[in-house]
């Protein structure tokens, strides 16, 4: 597999990562300039620049820079059997993010017109449902990916967890919500919203303190969800969802999330 294949793996994988690269060699190193490798967060590779001491400095330093989310340039000496240096290598680390993951737990009508917005925002898609095929082909077919689950608890268990995920329950009726609202709060999520009336909102509540869920947690919920801009139609409560998603995510920035 060539670099360019390695690299759209990592684009796909939905995985942080750091791309290094060689920038500059003097002396005898064991590659040349231009030669690439990807770390991932979890400290997985993909490529080598020539492998030995100096290719475990640049993983170590690669996870810095993801953690830190910040690029670096540094240059390691090459070191010999006997402790000789024979040359030096320049090395350019970038961290490199995967787009923010919008989850809809439901393929309803509002959901049908959040998901073109949500892609044009950046966001990677996921649609989750627990009904046939066709809603999906009707009202999904924009996401980046379709579960059809058994369960909503069976098809969030599917999904890796990351707190960088937009976490969303706009099922069919008011029990699957309540189901699915709890699921969410125990994930990670840097958002969860409800699609629910004040009504709803409050009854769920209520039933979720019953279940031992802490009103810290129940505050950190956006539900009624979408900016208040007195939305009515399936369209305008998408714009304001997507309004909400965007000020949130701008929140976001810079935090280690």
């Amino acid at each position: 597999m060539d670099f360019a294949d390695l690299l759209n793996s990592a684009q796909s994988s939905g995985k942080a990562y750091a791309f290094a690269v060689i920038t500059e060699t003097e002396g005898a190193t064991p590659r040349h300039t231009g030669a690439k490798m990807i770390v991932y967060e979890d400290g997985a590779i993909a490529g080598t620049i020539g492998g030995g001491e100096i290719e475990q400095h640049v993983i170590e330093e690669a996870l810095r820079c993801i953690a830190a989310r910040t690029p670096v340039m540094k240059t390691w000496d090459v070191i010999q059997s006997g402790g000789l240096i024979s040359g030096s290598e320049t090395i350019y680390i970038e961290p490199v993010f995967p787009p923010a993951h919008l989850i809809l737990c439901g393929a309803g009508h509002v959901a049908g017109k959040l998901i073109p917005l949500a892609k044009m925002l950046g966001f990677r898609v996921t649609v989750l449902d627990i009904r046939g095929e066709a809603v999906f082909r009707e009202r999904a077919s924009a996401a980046d990916e379709f579960i059809l689950a058994t369960s909503f608890a069976e098809g969030l268990a599917r999904i890796p967890e990351r707190e960088d995920q937009y976490l969303i329950a706009c099922a069919f009726n008011f029990e699957e919500d309540e189901k699915i609202l709890f699921q969410l709060l125990q994930r990670k999520s840097a958002y969860i919203g409800m699609l629910a009336g004040k009504y709803k909102v409050q009854t769920i509540y209520n039933h979720l303190r019953e279940q031992g869920v802490p009103d810290e947690k129940l505050k950190t919920v956006h539900a009624p969800i979408g900016l208040e801009i007195g939305a009515e139609t399936p369209e305008e409560i998408a714009l304001s969802i997507a309004a909400e998603l965007v000020q949130v995510k701008g929140k976001n920035k810079g935090k280690d999330i």
